[in-house]
């Protein structure tokens, strides 16, 4: 099973057709979704910056972009409002399409959590520090964690900077129950460093234009196969499910292994 384990309810995925079409295309099976750009048909297109810093986190650079974009644009709104779009499409096609819900600003978000999971039964939780600054040391943070703990559904986190990375190693060894996936492989150098992992923790491999095949063969080395998800992050880049699932066949590694960051992690970990 072939499964686009990160992208967004935009550009290529964003009608019920389009959906079918671009895992029909790519040969994948299903796809999770959270909200983004709300009734946009735009894909964008990135140059392949990773090539060029294949040894850096070039997601860093990335995200001053994504934050001045999302102040001037007041895109807040919409992705509050992309929830129940995504919604509507999982609930349109069941067989291909997986929910996460997008956490914002509530203050008292496990109660709105509660609300929305027994309405729309979405399969995990994400959290954007570029879209809603819900920081590791926040009250929301904590609440959240702690329900996707207490329900044993995965957290997928866009982190900001390094420093929200320390912090998030430190809540870790704590809180090992958590599922959490990081995303883009952001701060991969600073787990690697700190000489942390556990049974809990993955990492997501997209974006294609901004992780390198240096780096996912580092997380392979460093974490093992069956702690990758492979991603596409659409629609941050054209085509971005076939380079993606082509990077991973055409890697040194075991069928198996191809296997296993192509979808299985993520069948395992949704309990599909």
């Amino acid at each position: 099973m072939i499964i686009d384990g990160h992208a967004h309810a935009c550009g290529d995925y964003l009608t019920e057709e389009k959906i079918t079409q671009t895992l029909l295309e790519s040969g994948a099976d299903k796809v999770v979704l959270v909200p983004g750009e709300l009734n946009s048909d735009k894909t964008y297109s990135f140059p392949n910056v990773a090539r060029y810093f294949p040894n850096s986190n070039v997601t860093k650079f990335f995200n001053y972009l994504t934050r001045f974009a999302v102040k001037v644009t007041k895109a807040k709104e919409d992705f509050k409002k992309g929830n129940d779009f995504v919604y509507s499409l999982a609930k349109a096609l069941p067989e291909k399409v997986i929910q996460f819900y997008l956490v914002t600003d509530d203050n008292n978000i496990s109660n709105v959590l509660k609300v929305k999971h027994k309405e729309q039964g979405f399969k995990g939780l994400k959290i954007h520090h570029c879209w809603f600054p819900i920081l590791i040391d926040s009250e929301i943070f904590r609440q959240t964690a702690d329900w996707a703990t207490e329900h044993d559904i995965p957290l997928f986190i866009h982190l900001l900077s390094d420093k929200e990375v320390s912090k998030l190693i430190e809540y870790k060894k704590s809180h090992p129950e958590l599922k959490l996936i990081v995303a883009h492989l952001f701060g991969l150098e600073l787990f690697i460093k700190s000489n942390f992992k556990d049974e809990n923790l993955y990492f997501d491999i997209s974006t294609y234009q901004v992780t390198s095949d240096k780096r996912v063969l580092k997380a392979i080395d460093f974490l093992g196969s069956d702690k990758i998800v492979m991603g596409s992050d659409t629609p941050y880049g054209k085509g971005n499910l076939k380079k993606n699932i082509d990077r991973i066949i055409n890697l040194d590694i075991s069928t198996e292994e191809k296997d296993l960051i192509l979808g299985d992690n993520m069948k395992r970990l949704l309990k599909l």
